[in-house]
């Protein structure tokens, strides 16, 4: 099945926060908005013509976090997250573009076995690893399984199917509803450090990030994209209640002995009490929020 065009779907989103958005945040939106589309979007559509966009741009090689879990970073700035199950199956949360290396190097660790497609912004190649692998199982948020089957097969929701998905240590979904435009979830997966040690991970929702301040990055200073925080686009765009967030991480941060932090965007946080970092997310939808 070719990607799905949901555009009409974040058009809503946007006219929904442009509604609520005041008058300084409006300004900080279109600021936001038209960097991302100026230094993002139209210079990869221009590359992909002459085969050098995004796609082409190679995965990293999987960096192991703990015994069963890597992440490979595509794009230049998203994370997949790939597990190892009990079965020596892999699970792939926010599958990355499909390059025949990445293929290579999985298959060392093990056939792809389930696929979890985490937000609707995290879809965009869910479809041509599953078309790849066909026994993989497709996974994504209970709201989004009739959107998603729209692009690929949906074997059910993340909610309704932890039995399945224990086989990859997953032991809780927290839905980020709440506040957030779009559906996602934290996710709690039981795993153990590289040592062996056994250890807890919380895989973190698309909104909040990790990642690395360079003054060198032009598109940073448009997306809000520093440091440990709520993406300030996101902040804007697809966060419908500053409060409600700021509630919900504090939440995730309250979550005793987690080991492991791992993002969609940026580098995971490690060690005791990972989680109580969270309680320093930076949230704001200003303009000089950097």
């Amino acid at each position: 099945m070719p990607k799905v065009d949901r555009s009409d779907i974040f058009s809503g989103i946007m006219a929904k926060a442009w509604a609520r958005l005041g008058v300084w945040e409006r300004l900080s939106m279109v600021h936001s908005v038209f960097g991302f589309i100026s230094l993002w979007i139209v210079p990869d559509l221009l590359l992909d013509k002459i085969g050098m966009g995004k796609n082409k741009t190679p995965n990293s090689t999987p960096k192991q976090v703990a015994k069963n879990i890597w992440q490979i970073e595509y794009w230049g700035y998203v994370n997949a997250t790939v597990i190892k199950g009990k079965d020596g199956t892999l699970l792939l949360h926010s599958a990355p573009v499909l390059q025949q290396r990445t293929v290579e190097e999985l298959a060392k660790l093990g056939p792809v076995g389930a696929i979890v497609i985490p937000n609707l912004a995290h879809d965009e190649f869910a479809h041509v690893w599953k078309e790849k692998f066909p026994e993989a199982k497709v996974y994504c948020p209970e709201a989004l399984v009739e959107e998603m089957g729209k692009g690929v097969s949906v074997e059910g929701s993340i909610e309704k199917s932890m039995d399945a998905l224990e086989n990859y240590g997953f032991k809780s979904c927290m839905n980020c509803q709440s506040w957030c435009a779009f559906d996602d979830c934290f996710l709690k997966v039981e795993t153990e450090t590289i040592e062996g040690k056994s250890a807890t991970a919380l895989i973190s929702c698309c909104g909040v990030g990790n990642a690395p301040r360079s003054i060198f990055k032009p598109i940073e200073f448009f997306y809000g994209f520093l440091g440990l925080r709520i993406f300030r686009q996101f902040a804007l765009v697809f966060t419908k209640d500053l409060k409600a967030a700021r509630d919900f991480v504090n939440k995730m941060a309250s979550i005793p002995e987690i080991d492991f932090v791992l993002f969609q965007h940026g580098q995971p946080l490690r060690g005791e009490a990972a989680n109580a970092h969270l309680k320093n997310v930076y949230i704001s939808r200003s303009f000089f929020s950097y």
